[in-house]
């Protein structure tokens, strides 16, 4: 529970460095978005994602624009830049999940529509069941127009996979295509772009999905099929869940899963509406 993170928030520190002139980095075991100064959070002892944009701001960063595309709200980095006019945060999570409020506002769950800190979060709390369509038109109608008007130095995305549709933690219904998606249509926003992990509790949807966001930052093909060495590790794979009792064999042989198409529901819709009147 320290080691770990740890290691994970040095090399948040060392993914800064790197990307002081420009570039790209994937800090694949980052993403630990809720530890707080003063107490652990979730499996977050400490919060790496906080960290490395406070390295970031250091090396004369002017302005960061942080998404989580996380299931679980981004609630640790929000709070950390609650005050600070140079970090933009924008969670895409789903709503009534945990964290719960550590305040005791809301019930239900923190980052709510309403919710935007010091004025520079914007929160986009979506009901389960989102589809890859309606990821795009968040895409589309908030995220993408969000980070052009902040006109970042530095983009820290964090990519958790926990919002997949192969994953036992939220009722989200995404394939990992989506989420690709939207690194790539961010990765050249700003000159400098640092990838997490992050939340993940289903070892073949984490790995075949990080190994998709790794690929589509080093403008790697994904190939149809899996070499046969990556197949065999996959297969040794041992994991006690009953998603694993009978397991498809795409878990096994592909990296990419099928689309989730869907319509574009009503609450979404809504939601953009909302957001983009903010």
């Amino acid at each position: 529970m320290f080691s770990r993170p740890a290691t994970a928030a040095g090399g948040g520190r060392r993914a800064a460095e790197l990307v002081r002139g420009g570039g790209t980095v994937f800090n694949l075991g980052g993403g630990q978005h809720h530890g707080r100064p003063d107490q652990a959070s979730g499996f977050c002892y400490f919060n790496e994602p906080a960290l490395t944009i406070g390295v970031l701001l250091e090396k004369g960063c002017r302005r960061v624009f942080y998404l989580d595309l996380d299931a679980h709200h981004g609630d640790g980095v929000q709070d950390a830049f609650h005050d600070e006019a140079r970090v933009f945060t924008l969670s895409v999570h789903e709503a009534g999940r945990w964290p719960m409020d550590r305040r005791n506002v809301d019930p239900l769950a923190t980052g709510g529509v309403g919710d935007r800190a010091g004025g520079m979060a914007r929160n986009l709390p979506v009901p389960s069941g989102l589809n890859d369509d309606e990821l795009e038109a968040l895409s589309e109608g908030i995220i993408l127009p969000l980070i052009e008007q902040f006109d970042p130095d530095a983009i820290f995305v964090q990519c958790g996979v926990d919002a997949l549709a192969d994953d036992p933690q939220s009722r989200l219904q995404l394939s990992n295509t989506a989420l690709w998606r939207t690194v790539a249509q961010i990765k050249n926003l700003a000159p400098r772009l640092i990838a997490s992990g992050g939340g993940g509790y289903n070892p073949f949807s984490v790995a075949r999905g990080w190994a998709g966001i790794w690929a589509v930052l080093a403008d790697f093909e994904v190939p149809d099929r899996l070499p046969e060495d990556a197949e065999r590790l996959l297969r040794d794979i041992k994991w006690q869940h009953r998603l694993a009792s009978n397991p498809p064999e795409r878990w096994f042989t592909t990296l990419a899963d099928p689309a989730h198409h869907g319509p574009i529901r009503d609450e979404i819709r809504s939601l953009i509406k909302t957001v983009s009147s903010l």
